[in-house]
Formats: structure tokens, C-alpha cells, sequence
């Protein structure tokens, strides 16, 4: 009976799968799209992100996306920074009852497991450092990288128990605070340039990277260090990688730690219920 209720449950999502395409394709939602030519709007991007022969209205970085989401939609950025950063005072809001934070406990899978997941806990802080400090060159960033750092602690959580991070200084205090400062390294670069223009009786906009020609404030482009020679950070873009990365990463730690620790584990480990 379960395997004949299971046959069917698969060959209807099956039908539903192929019908929806039928769909989609007839009434032209999915189409081929032009093989000749730039359409205007992409256009416009891959001209003004990177082009050395026009800085007016360019965002001083390669990384199309990355232009697009920090630099021509910014604000719209900071917003689902700031819902995601509610998402998790929401949750933390669930268990404001509970202390999680006492004697580590829980001791992980095999021994085996627990020794590929140390290998691995190696691999991925450096593996997401890279994506969230590369985001303004190459494809990623700030949340990719956070997101991808997020996964060694989970991996943490299931391959060596629930008190490992815990047991390391984990706190929900310390996870907050990454998280916060996340969000005033935000702030406080998306509020710099309107306030330095403010100063100086300039025009400038709320998370304005590189200058415009009517708006002659900006975070440059191109920073020379000493060993390593010219290095191009796309002004504000590096800083609201690293600072997207903090927030990011701390916010889904603290959030899949919560999520682990079961109501006796809780109490277990010095929990408070009313």
C-alpha cells in the first residue's frame, strides 16, 4: 500500500512538473532570448561597473552583481540586512526564557565523523573568508561567505555535539555582538559620504561608493600597500562585504545553535523556564 501510494504521489508530481512547463512555455514566460546583440539594461551595467575609459558613473568593481546589489540598490540591501537581523531577534525572542549557554554536553557522531568534521572546519572559515573578501572581484560576498561559514557550525553542532561551540566561547552575547557590529559597519558606511558631504556643503547620496560628476564624494578605488603593491577594494564594496559577512555569519550561527539544543538539553545545561 505505502509503495503504491508512494508510486502515485511521484508520477502526480511528475504530471504537475510537466504541466506548469507546458504552461510557462506556451504563454511565452520562458523564451529564447536574443543571440545577437547587448539588451539596454545589461548594457548600461557592464559598461558603467568597470570601465576605465568612463569613471562618471561607474562603481569601480568587475563583479556586476556585487555593483548592483551594493552600489545602484543599496538601500533595498540594508532593508533585507535589517529583516534578516529581526528574523533572528524574533527567534532568539522564543527562548528568551531559556539560559543555553552552561555545561557543554553532547558528544557527536563516530569517532571517525568527528575527525572528518575537524578536517573540514579547517577548510571552510578559510573557503568563506575568501568568497566575502574576493566578493567585489569575483561572484560572491558578504552573505555567500557568511552563509558558507555558517555551514562549519552546523557542521559543528551535528558532527561533534551540541556543546562543542558552546564549550569554545560561543555565547549568545558574543554572536550578537558580531552580529551588531555587522550592522554599524553598515550603517556607518552607507551614512559616511552624505555626512562628509554635509560637512563640506557637497552633494552626496546614502551609500554613494565611487564620485559623480554632481556628487564629488567617494571611497576611491585603488589602495597601495607596502609587499603587496596596488590593490583594487571598489571603494565601499570590500567594507560592506566584510561587514555583510559578520552579520551573516554570526546571525545563522546563533541561529542554528538555538535550533539544535532540545528543550531537555536546555535544561540540562542550566536553562530557566517560567
Amino acid at each position: 500500500m505505502t509503495a503504491t501510494r508512494d508510486l502515485a504521489l511521484g508520477v502526480l508530481s511528475a504530471l504537475i512538473v510537466v504541466i506548469l512547463m507546458y504552461m510557462l512555455i506556451g504563454s511565452h514566460v520562458v523564451a529564447i532570448p536574443p543571440t545577437q546583440g547587448q539588451r539596454w539594461l545589461s548594457w548600461k551595467f557592464l559598461t558603467s561597473t568597470y570601465n576605465w575609459q568612463d569613471k562618471a558613473l561607474w562603481a569601480g568593481s568587475p563583479e556586476v552583481v556585487t555593483s548592483v546589489l551594493w552600489d545602484y540598490r543599496g538601500i533595498d540591501t540594508v532593508y533585507e540586512t535589517s529583516v534578516f537581523f529581526l528574523a533572528i531577534i524574533g527567534g532568539l525572542m522564543l527562548v528568551r526564557d531559556y539560559k543555553p549557554w552552561g555545561k557543554p554536553i553532547g558528544k557527536g557522531m563516530s569517532l571517525i565523523s568527528r575527525t572528518v568534521v575537524k578536517i573540514v572546519l579547517v577548510a571552510v572559515p578559510v573557503v568563506a573568508a575568501s568568497i566575502a573578501l574576493h566578493g567585489h572581484l569575483t561572484p560572491g560576498g558578504g552573505f555567500q561567505g557568511g552563509s558558507v561559514f555558517a555551514v562549519s557550525s552546523l557542521l559543528a553542532i551535528i558532527g561533534l555535539g551540541t556543546g562543542f561551540l558552546l564549550g569554545r566561547g560561543w555565547s549568545k552575547s558574543k554572536l550578537l555582538g558580531f552580529r551588531t557590529l555587522g550592522l554599524i559597519i553598515i550603517s556607518s558606511i552607507a551614512l559616511a559620504i552624505p555626512f562628509l558631504g554635509l560637512l563640506e556643503g557637497l552633494h552626496a547620496y546614502i551609500i554613494q561608493n565611487q564620485w559623480k560628476p554632481w556628487a564629488p564624494v567617494g571611497f576611491g578605488y585603488l589602495a597601495s600597500i607596502p609587499g603587496l603593491g596596488t590593490i583594487l577594494y571598489s571603494g565601499t564594496l570590500v567594507f560592506l562585504n566584510i561587514a555583510e559577512f559578520l552579520a551573516v555569519s554570526a546571525g545563522l550561527s546563533l541561529a542554528f545553535i538555538i535550533m539544535s539544543l532540545s528543550r531537555e538539553e536546555i535544561k540540562r545545561s542550566g536553562g530557566v523556564e517560567k
